[in-house]
């Protein structure tokens, strides 16, 4: 376990799923893959996910940190994920920002998954 300067080991060194303040968060395909991603890539993103998260009831069906996305597959969610990161690297970004890669095969599905997460 990772210890401080002070020599005393902490636990939540390199963050975690647990308490509202985590810095992960589980997204779970509608075929029960679990993809876990930063917390402020998947909301910054996605204004739905932030949503999710910090919603007045949140989602019944969810634990907290875990979304279940009934209708996104695990094919398309990676995908999704992928898109987070990208975004996260390239938003202010002063190079030139490449052409997010996408494979042909998933385009449609992913088109309908990005309009429901608002991304």
């Amino acid at each position: 376990m990772p210890t401080d300067t002070s020599g005393a080991t902490s636990a939540n060194s390199y963050g975690g799923l647990e308490g509202p303040e985590s810095v992960y968060l589980k997204l779970i395909s509608s075929d029960g893959h679990e993809f876990v991603v930063r917390r402020d890539f998947a909301t910054i993103a996605s204004p739905t996910i932030k949503n999710m998260l910090s919603g007045p009831g949140q989602y019944s069906e969810s634990q907290p940190n875990e979304i279940y996305l009934k209708d996104i597959p695990s094919h398309v969610l990676i995908n999704v994920c992928r898109y987070f990161a990208y975004k996260a690297k390239y938003t202010n970004s002063s190079i030139d920002i490449p052409e997010f890669p996408i494979d042909i095969h998933v385009v449609l599905e992913l088109l309908v998954a990005s309009d429901f997460l608002d991304c």
